[in-house]
């Protein structure tokens, strides 16, 4: 009779319900600079991790990217709702496995779960434990140029998930770089509407391993062009799904005014979204979870299960953009750039237009339509808000 391994049976799990790959860390493998690399933050006896990744589906990347009309945005979105479930179903299972074995687990949410202790939490939050530090760190994925977490063959089109255990398991050893995805063609650079990526690199000491990528050039850019805030390229040829346009904040203080500006009014489309007749509940359907199970994650994570379902996708363009292979990346980026600009008519309707019917169509609105500031007080008022909160945004977490 062969003798089968915690590791080996929790990996063959992950592996047979959809894991591309899977990797083991301990809590003293865990151990650096980043408070998020605590993994009994999250549980106070944990003694182990589990990572690993799940793919998003390419043929809806393919689509969002093209900004195919009527549905090439909501498909992904729903498709990447589903990879999240996905991976949080099946870290619950593992939990299970483990509890039925002695042990404590608790699965990570994959998202929207942040840390209570830190100040300006609603502006820049923590997670309990990240996931990227866990996927590195166990060899379940590794660190492109851009910051983001990926697979040879797969490249950033991945989701993460994880959990925690008090189970001593086997760590497993982080992906060498000659193995490595990106081959930093920087094309997730030029795809960031608002240039969040530097040049500089940063590094990421845990466990006596470090880890390093691009420095970000300040979190604001990000918030406000993956936010769905500002959607126009800098060099006006394409946008995101974002209808949003404002001048390119040339300097950080800028970043701070263009979101002053854009927070009291979205523009409708982006806050009434458009996941018709999608709802969490459909995870018992998608991915057999049991009634007991659905209301135990709702008791758990009610707030984000909500925020997941309630998340709309404008951008996420240094991800997607990505596939791990140089041929397709650049093919991803030529359909991105040729895909026209986003602009809503004053009827709500979205329309994708080339860059020169986009601008003169947005001017056609008037002056009221195309800039949904609000007051000036309560631009004032999110504008000081925005300055206090903006040292929490100068690094990544």
């Amino acid at each position: 009779m062969n003798f089968v391994s915690l590791n080996e049976e929790i990996e063959k799990y992950l592996l047979d319900n959809g894991a591309l790959k899977v990797g083991f860390v301990t809590k003293e493998g865990m151990m650096g600079d980043p408070p998020s690399a605590d993994i009994t933050y999250a549980l106070p006896k944990a003694q182990s991790a589990v990572s690993f990744a799940v793919p998003l589906d390419k043929d809806k990347i393919r689509a969002f990217l093209r900004k195919d009309l009527p549905n090439g945005r909501v498909e992904h979105e729903i498709d990447n709702i589903k990879a999240y479930l996905k991976a949080y179903k099946i870290s619950n299972e593992v939990a299970r496995i483990l509890k039925e074995k002695g042990h404590e687990a608790l699965a990570l949410f994959p998202n929207f779960k942040y840390r209570e202790d830190v100040p300006f939490s609603g502006v820049r939050s923590f997670p309990p434990v990240s996931f990227r530090y866990l996927a590195v760190r166990s060899g379940a994925g590794i660190y492109g140029w851009s910051g983001n977490v990926g697979l040879k063959g797969y490249g950033a089109t991945i989701i993460l998930g994880g959990l925690v255990t008090s189970a001593k398991l086997e760590p497993t050893d982080p992906i060498p770089q000659s193995e490595t995805f990106c081959n930093e063609c920087k094309l997730c650079e030029k795809v960031c509407t608002l240039r969040m990526f530097g040049g500089e690199n940063e590094s990421v000491s845990i466990g006596g391993h470090e880890f390093s990528f691009t420095k970000r050039r300040h979190l604001m850019r990000c918030f406000a062009g993956c936010g769905g805030y500002a959607g126009l390229d800098k060099e006006g040829k394409w946008s995101t799904w974002s209808p949003g346009r404002y001048p390119y904040p040339e300097t950080n203080d800028d970043v701070v005014r263009l979101l002053a500006q854009s927070f009291r009014l979205k523009r409708k489309w982006y806050i009434k979204g458009e996941k018709k007749g999608y709802e969490i509940s459909n995870l018992k359907k998608d991915g057999g979870v049991t009634d007991e199970e659905y209301e135990a994650l709702l008791a758990q994570n009610k707030k984000a299960l909500k925020d997941l379902k309630n998340v709309t996708l404008t951008c996420g363009n240094c991800q997607l953009i990505c596939w791990g292979d140089p041929k397709e990346t650049a093919e991803n980026y030529k359909i991105l750039t040729n895909s026209g600009c986003a602009v809503q008519k004053k009827n709500d309707e979205l329309v994708i237009l080339p860059p020169e019917e986009a601008r003169d169509l947005f001017y056609e609105l008037g002056n009221k339509n195309r800039k949904s500031l609000g007051n000036k007080i309560v631009s004032w008022i999110a504008y000081k808000y925005l300055k206090r909160a903006n040292k929490y945004f100068q690094r990544d977490g």
